[in-house]
This record gives structure tokens, sequence and C-alpha cells, in this order.
């Protein structure tokens, strides 16, 4: 857990998601995709709101937020941010496994945007969609998303060749983890999942699936031209990908993928 937070620590979120246009694109289609379910009022918890790129989009959307971080950095980052911007915002510092602080059946929308891609146990994915499951409302959503282990796969043939091993790709491809010495800190904390196994962990949990989304499409093996656009281009190329994103060969492709899903009445 240590590792974890020392590989969050003084990690700037926020720059992450607008810098380029390819990770702009995530955040531009994980907002279209909620837009229905934040509506003013809604109840909405976080969980893994790092400095609060979406949380406080939440809260300006007129939904009462509650966000969830584990890094003390990113928490006070975050307190920081509401004080300044005058927002009402429940912050608290906590893990995605267990979240006692908020009540059972309260939860319009719980939003799992990063934990799934660091819980490299099934008993810790386990926890993390129970506890989703116990806070929301009957009949609540829930939009947890995952790092596909595809696409690692292919980022280490594009960019870190020193990973394409038979040890380390056969690892990835059985357990979804890089333990490696040679990898990034990043990859060493990872968990990958594939698509499949995203929808059966939420179905297992009582939840039943809505929309699963490619949320960067392929866009990211062609960054080289995507972040390169003029914004109007970039509008035209958003608006192709949010008509295609649902698409399911584009999943195991995708860097990041997004599966919406509703708990039973």
């Amino acid at each position: 857990m240590q590792e974890l937070i020392d590989q969050y620590t003084d990690a700037d979120e926020d720059e992450r998601l607008t810098r380029q246009f390819i990770t702009q694109m995530e955040f531009d289609t994980t907002m279209h995709v909620l837009k229905e379910y934040l509506v003013p009022g809604a109840k909405v918890v976080e969980q893994g709101a790092a400095t609060g790129r979406y949380s406080l989009h939440f809260a300006k959307m007129g939904c009462k937020t509650t966000a969830v971080e584990l890094v003390p950095d990113q928490v006070s980052i975050l307190r920081s941010k509401v004080k300044e911007q005058g927002l009402a915002l429940s912050i608290y510092e906590g893990n995605a496994c267990s979240v006692p602080f908020i009540e059972s059946h309260s939860q319009d929308l719980c939003v799992i945007l990063g934990p799934l891609y660091h819980l490299q146990t099934q008993e810790q994915r386990n926890q993390a969609i129970s506890e989703a499951n116990r806070i929301l409302k009957p009949g609540g959503i829930l939009a947890v998303a995952y790092i596909s282990r595809y696409f690692v796969a292919g980022m280490f043939a594009q960019q870190f060749p020193q990973l394409v091993t038979p040890k380390v790709l056969s690892t990835l491809s059985e357990s979804g983890l890089v333990p490696s010495k040679l990898a990034d800190s990043f990859f060493n904390v990872g968990y990958f999942a594939t698509p499949s196994e995203m929808e059966k962990l939420v179905s297992e949990h009582g939840f039943t699936k809505l929309r699963h989304v490619a949320t960067d499409g392929f866009g990211r093996y062609i960054a080289s031209g995507v972040n390169h656009f003029s914004p109007e281009q970039y509008a035209s190329w958003l608006a192709y990908h949010l008509k295609t994103c649902d698409e399911p060969s584009l999943l195991g492709s995708s860097n990041h993928g997004l599966v919406i899903a509703k708990k039973a009445y």
C-alpha cells in the first residue's frame, strides 16, 4: 500500500487529463457517458478522486458529491481546491475496499475511476465492488474503470521493448501483473484487467451491465496524430469516437475501459 501511495504523491492528475488531446479524450468520454446520471441533487461518490478533476466537476453540476482518496498528499490538494472554489464537497481519506463512513443504500452513483488499476488481488477487487453495492441505492449506478492488459502489452512493444520477454508477457497475460525490476514503478503497483473479466466482476456482485465503452478507443496508438490536431479537428475526432466507443472490438485495444452497471432493485 505504501508503494502505491508513494507512486501518486506529488502526481498532477489534473494535468494528466488535460495536457494532451489523447488524455482529454478520456475525460471528455467519461463525462459524456456519465452525464445522464449527474443531475442536480444526485448523491455521487467518487472512489479514487485524486486531486478532484472529476469530483469538483460533479459538485459544480449540482451533485451532492463525496470524494474518497487514498493518498494524503492528493487529499490535501483536493481540500485546498474545494476551499478556493467555494464548493460543498465531502472529502475522506480512505480505501475503496472499505468506506464505512458512507451510509448503506445512500448513493445514486458510485464512480470508481482509479482504484481498479491497482487492486492486485481478487479479494480486494471483490471488496471494492461489494462496497459499491452496499452504498448504492436500489437501482443505483456503478461506473468502474480499468486498464486493459492487452493495451499494456501493446504499450510494451511500442515503448518498453525491454519488457517484451516470455516471462513478463506470460505473467501479464495470466495474472494482469507486471512484477519486473525492468518496469516502471507504475506497472509494479498496477493491475491490468480484461474486458470480459470486468463484466464478470460487476455481474457477480449483483449489477446489470448497461454500457461498456472504450474510453480512449485505439487513440493511444495514434497519439502522435491526435495530439497535433487543431481544436476543430479534435472536436471532430471526439464526435466520431463517441459514436464508436461502444464497439466491443475496440475494448481490448483501448487504454481505459469503463463499465456502467445498475444495481438491482
